[in-house]
């Protein structure tokens, strides 16, 4: 009996004790592992931002932004609202036709911000800082040279060991602007169809949102109304009876509070380098806010499989889709809701701590960050580098000599 109450007290003794000591240990985190791999915790932390890995399969269809129980969900409430209510009035802006008083001068300062940041990465890219492209792929890289990391998979490339063959680039090339149709009237005619492929136009993705959020272009004219449209039997019906001169000095008072002027020449005073450089970066984040700020009332669309892209309630009908699947679509678009990686295409670029050094190397690739190539080309230009950009672009990383590779685990 002695012996038996002394193993339980021992027992008893030593679960106390673990207690104690599980509840005064402090979790571990990367930052006693700097080199340890991303876990789940980091992906919850804004200022964490691993290096962009591409599709390992591009046949396969992109993820859905939103969940497709959702998509279901909000499919069949529009069905049974169909129904209960065949003819209504649509009373939600833009649905309706109108415009959203409140984005109007959110549209105005993206599309400052968008010409402020086109004319910053000219006076940068012709003037200071070298832009490269290949001449096979897509590869962007900033710097003095091309690096020697072996990623072109363009062709002939099997033939050069993947190496990149390297030209002078151009600001057009820094950042991507990807083009969609122009919509005259997105309530009535929302859809392009394929025999009009030549006949409208095709501008840029950000500013097609932009003409329809509020901006008056007089190249590219848009539907402005001062009454809201009729759905019956999800069809949509125009009643308005109003002249459009009416209509447009209705809305006038509206779009044009806050005016851009086209004139504006945002190049024209003397400034140095580190300071067009930290003015186009701060363009560039402001426009990309704006954006998303946009986009979550204004929808926009992109194929599932190819980049394609339309501004609008739904996706156009030109069979032009080239990639996986399309025979199956007849050259159909697969349509999904779009990201703001498919509107403003970030184009991520390796990062060179130091312009002057010699190319990076090839073997020492996965030491190497990235960032987004406008925000890259400013920080060689003196910018500072913005806070959810550094572990992305891997500052805390001690690049090894090409001897001690073999040596690092």
């Amino acid at each position: 009996m002695q012996r038996r109450k002394r193993i339980v007290d021992i027992s008893l003794f030593a679960i106390s004790k673990s207690r104690f000591s599980s509840s005064s240990i402090k979790p571990l985190t990367n930052l006693d592992f700097p080199y340890s791999k991303a876990t789940d915790d980091d992906d919850d932390d804004p200022l964490y931002a691993d290096v962009p890995k591409p599709r390992k399969d591009k046949s396969e269809r992109k993820p859905y932004p939103t969940p497709m129980k959702e998509l279901i969900r909000r499919a069949k409430e529009e069905k049974e609202l169909r129904k209960s209510q065949p003819c209504r009035v649509l009373e939600d802006p833009p649905d309706n036709g109108l415009l959203v008083p409140e984005l109007v001068h959110v549209a105005h300062r993206v599309h400052r911000c968008r010409a402020s940041l086109l004319s910053g990465l000219s006076r940068i890219v012709h003037h200071h800082v070298s832009v490269h492209r290949c001449r096979f792929c897509s590869e962007v890289h900033i710097g003095k040279e091309g690096h020697g990391i072996r990623t072109c998979a363009g062709p002939g490339s099997g033939s050069r060991s993947a190496t990149h063959v390297w030209k002078r680039g151009r600001a057009s090339d820094v950042v991507l602007f990807p083009k969609c149709f122009h919509l005259y009237d997105r309530a009535l005619k929302p859809r392009v169809l394929h025999d009009e492929r030549f006949t409208v136009p095709k501008i840029s993705a950000v500013l097609e949102l932009c003409i329809q959020a509020g901006v008056d272009l007089e190249k590219f004219p848009s539907k402005r109304r001062s009454k809201p449209v009729y759905s019956i039997e999800g069809r949509i019906v125009d009643f308005e009876e109003v002249n459009n001169r009416n209509s447009e000095t209705a809305v006038t008072s509206i779009t044009t509070a806050t005016p851009f002027q086209e004139d504006d020449h945002y190049s024209a005073e003397n400034k140095s380098l580190k300071e067009l450089s930290i003015e186009t970066m701060e363009s560039w984040f402001e426009m990309v806010t704006g954006v998303k700020e946009l986009m979550e009332r204004f929808k926009v669309w992109t194929c599932g499989y190819c980049p394609e892209i339309q501004v609008g309630p739904k996706g156009h009908k030109v069979k032009m889709c080239k990639a996986t699947k399309h025979q199956m679509r007849d050259g159909m678009h697969a349509w999904q809701e779009a990201t703001i990686d498919d509107v403003v295409g970030p184009n991520y670029v390796w990062h060179v701590r130091d312009p002057d050094a010699s190319a990076l190397d090839n073997s020492l690739q996965r030491f190497y960050g990235k960032a987004p190539a406008v925000v890259e080309l400013c920080v060689q230009g003196g910018a500072q580098v913005p806070d959810q950009y550094k572990s992305m672009m891997r500052l805390d990383v001690v690049y090894p000599q090409r001897d001690e590779v073999d040596l690092v685990a």
